[in-house]
């Protein structure tokens, strides 16, 4: 991890492994994680402001921000190097909105309701995996643009609903095999109201059942910093 150099993926600066519990430093990012930082916000009204005090977010912010996370997937896809848990809550946001890749699994506690216990397996974040990493255990870049997808969901949404909030656990995971049965019955996230048509276009794409057919990360990259903008 400390040769994962990139502005977009969170630089770590040390580890300790002498004793538990084992500890991990990592570069210091002010405004906490996307999440959190996203969801005490209100998306900024067309003629400007907000009916409540709360502080507001623009359409081209959240496409910046979706950039920036894409950008550090593209550096990631390009070294063959897998994330597994790619989530609002797992990106970091600095100064200016600056946005940086991290986990790599320091916010599954404060997270928990997030991830699901598979019959004794390691803890999932089931309603961010695509189908056959739920099912086959197969993760792959692949399997990291479904998972992109659902946090630009997240981001357009301004983390106000958990992903198939109207699903309980075990019905995100019949919903998998659905996905892998392909006959039409599969539940896609619905559009966020500040989501383009073209854009959910794009999301479900990241969805598609076949790996082959979802896009690579540079052409996700490309197409949000130059199409999504003029799309408000």
């Amino acid at each position: 991890m400390s040769r994962l150099k990139d502005p977009n993926i969170v630089r770590l600066l040390g580890v300790c492994v002498r004793d538990d519990p084992l500890c991990m430093i990592t570069e210091y990012m002010e405004n906490g994680d996307l999440n959190q930082f996203l969801s005490a916000h209100e998306l900024e009204a067309k003629t400007g402001g907000s009916a409540s005090d709360a502080p507001t977010i623009s359409y081209p912010t959240l496409i910046h921000v979706a950039a920036q996370i894409a950008s550090g997937m593209k550096f990631l896809a390009s070294l063959n190097f897998v994330h597994r848990d790619l989530a609002t809550r797992n990106c970091l946001v600095g100064e200016g909105f600056t946005i940086k890749i991290a986990d790599f699994g320091m916010s599954r506690n404060l997270y928990s309701g997030d991830y699901y216990r598979i019959q004794g397996r390691a803890v999932l974040p089931i309603r961010w995996m695509a189908w056959e990493c739920i099912l086959m255990g197969k993760f792959t870049t692949a399997s990291d643009v479904w998972a992109f997808g659902v946090t630009l969901w997240e981001v357009l949404m301004l983390c106000q609903e958990q992903p198939y909030s109207q699903l309980t656990d075990e019905q995100v995971i019949e919903n998998a095999g659905q996905f892998f049965r392909d006959q039409g019955e599969q539940v896609y996230l619905s559009r966020p109201p500040a989501c383009p048509l073209a854009l959910y276009e794009v999301m479900l794409r990241c969805w598609a059942r076949d790996a082959k057919d979802r896009p690579l990360f540079q052409h996700l990259h490309r197409f949000l910093n130059e199409d999504a903008l003029n799309m408000v």
